[in-house]
């Protein structure tokens, strides 16, 4: 629990370093902010039975109560403002689909409990450099935010998988797959110029480009990100105090 915890205040560091405010912004542990969290998760616990739970996230009789729990305790951010101000406040929640079932059962809730239903905004997952499903720690291969350039490089060139073709007289002359190549879809994370992806997907799809050179354009603008993503992660080690919320 303690090197979880730790961990979350890390990603905090991430957070930050993208530029949010302190003033707008308040990171927060469920463990460090319990006694506010818990007596609002109790309203929703009420609400919210075990069958709708168990149907929503197919749990079985051998699941820990802190599974069956934790939808409550993430219902709350979503109403969290409201409580704190005092008046009914509506609340958008950027999420992957994978928390989508939780706030699918928050809305269903908070109209009993007398607040907006929260809005959500679904986002894309940043998809494993292997080519199958999200990228994750048990992944196996994943680029941190804290990685060396050197390991950047390394991790793109051995493991990104590639949509081309197995020789390069046979890419120059049938093209590649971009739509299923790892280095092009982290390009479509990356990089802002939206011409310069369209040029890209076309000189990879005709043979123009090998993957190769792919992989080097996603290197580069990964490295020139993460170089200066790790300044502004040093300087917000100094700003963290100002954005956590404890009880």
């Amino acid at each position: 629990m303690e090197e979880t915890n730790k961990l979350a205040y890390e990603n905090a560091l991430d957070v930050i370093a993208l530029g949010f405010k302190p003033k707008k912004t308040h990171i927060f542990s469920d463990l460090d902010y319990a006694k506010t969290l818990y007596r609002e998760a109790l309203k929703v616990a009420k609400k919210l039975t075990y069958s709708t739970v168990k149907a929503t996230f197919g749990f079985k009789d051998d699941f820990n109560v802190g599974q069956i729990f934790f939808t409550s305790m993430q219902s709350v951010p979503a109403f969290l403002p409201s409580v704190l101000k005092g008046k009914n406040i509506p609340c958008l929640i950027p999420l992957a689909i994978d928390q989508d079932a939780h706030f699918r059962i928050t809305r269903d809730i908070m109209p009993k409990l007398g607040y907006y239903k929260p809005a959500v905004l679904h986002q894309r997952f940043l998809p494993a450099l292997s080519g199958s499903g999200k990228m994750s720690a048990s992944d196996g291969v994943t680029i941190y935010t804290t990685d060396s350039p050197e390991e950047v490089k390394k991790k793109i060139n051995r493991y990104a998988f590639s949509g081309g073709q197995d020789t390069i007289e046979e890419h120059r002359k049938k093209g590649g797959n971009p739509d299923i190549d790892s280095a092009y879809q982290w390009l479509t994370f990356f990089e802002d110029d939206d011409a310069k992806v369209k040029r890209i997907y076309d000189d990879y799809k005709s043979g123009k480009l090998l993957s190769g050179e792919l992989k080097q354009i996603l290197i580069d603008k990964l490295n020139a990100f993460l170089k200066e993503h790790q300044k502004n992660r040093e300087k917000a080690k100094k700003q963290l105090d100002k954005f956590i919320v404890r009880d």
